[in-house]
C-alpha cells in the first residue's frame, strides 16, 4: 500500500518562518490588559494588586471548561535571602509559582478546570517578597483547552497586525509536523478562516482543511481576505453538518 501524504501547515510573523513560529494557530486571550503588568511588594505578607485583568466575555463562557494559563515573569530589586510565591490570576484560578532570590525569572504553563468564578476581574498576588521587590508579568495568556498557543490579545483588543502574517506548508508521509521552519515553504497569508466566529487558521490559497471536528455537529464557516495589516469584512456564513460516525 502506498504511503499516505500529509499536508503540514505552520504560521509565523516573518517570511522565513523564524519569528513567532507555530504549528498551532493562536487562540484569542480570555483576559484583557495582559501584555505587561508590574507590581512592587510592600512587604512579605500577601500583597494584592486588585482588578487589573478583566475577562473579555461572560464567566459562563468558561465555567465547566479546561483553560491553559501561560506567562513570563521577572523579579528585580531583590535583596537578601527570601522565598515566596507569585500568582498573576488570583480570583480566576491557577496555583502560585514558587520564587526566591535564586529563582528570579522564568515561564509558567498551567492547565486548570474552571468550576466556578465569583467575578470577572482578577489580580496579581505575591507572598513572601521583601518590600521594594518588583514583579513583572509579561505575555499572560488564558485560553480554552490544554494546548498553549502563542501570545495574543483578547477579542476586543486584537488587531490584524497581531495575527501571524505568513503561512508555511510542505507535504510528506510523516503524520507529525516538523518544528523546523526551514522545512516549510513560506508565503504571505491571503485569507483567514473562521469557524463559528473564531479564527482557526489561514491560507495563501482559498482552500483550507478543517480538523478535529465533532461528528453530528453543525458548524458555520466564514473567510476574509488579508492585505498587509488590512482585512476585508468576513464573508457570508456557510453552515454545514458533519456526518455521524458509524
Amino acid at each position: 500500500m502506498a504511503d499516505k501524504n500529509y499536508l503540514h501547515t505552520a504560521y509565523a510573523n516573518s517570511a522565513d518562518g523564524t519569528d513567532g513560529f507555530t504549528t498551532v494557530y493562536p487562540n484569542l486571550n480570555l483576559l484583557k490588559n495582559t501584555k505587561s503588568q508590574s507590581y512592587t511588594s510592600t512587604g512579605t505578607d500577601r500583597n494584592v494588586l486588585a482588578n487589573i485583568y478583566k475577562l473579555d466575555g461572560s464567566t459562563s463562557d468558561v465555567i465547566g471548561k479546561n483553560v491553559t494559563i501561560t506567562y513570563d515573569f521577572a523579579i528585580t530589586n531583590s535583596i537578601g535571602t527570601w522565598s515566596g510565591t507569585i500568582n498573576p490570576t488570583l480570583g480566576f484560578g491557577g496555583s502560585g509559582k514558587p520564587v526566591s532570590n535564586t529563582s528570579l525569572s522564568g515561564s509558567v504553563k498551567q492547565t486548570i478546570s474552571i468550576t466556578s468564578l465569583s467575578g470577572d476581574s482578577y489580580s496579581i498576588a505575591v507572598i513572601g517578597l521583601p518590600a521594594g521587590t518588583k514583579v513583572t508579568i509579561r505575555n499572560l495568556k488564558v485560553e480554552l483547552g490544554s494546548t498553549a498557543t502563542p501570545y495574543m490579545p483578547s477579542a476586543s483588543e486584537v488587531t490584524t497586525a497581531d495575527w501571524p502574517k505568513y503561512v508555511g506548508t510542505y507535504v510528506d508521509t510523516n503524520p507529525a509536523s516538523s518544528t523546523d521552519p526551514n522545512k516549510y515553504d513560506w508565503d504571505e497569508m491571503k485569507y483567514r478562516v473562521y469557524l463559528d466566529g473564531t479564527p482557526v487558521g489561514g491560507s495563501k490559497l482559498l482552500s483550507f482543511d478543517l480538523e478535529n471536528l465533532k461528528a453530528g455537529t453543525t458548524y458555520n464557516v466564514q473567510v476574509n481576505q488579508i492585505n498587509g495589516n488590512d482585512e476585508s469584512d468576513k464573508s457570508e456564513s456557510v453552515a454545514f453538518k458533519t456526518t455521524l460516525t458509524k
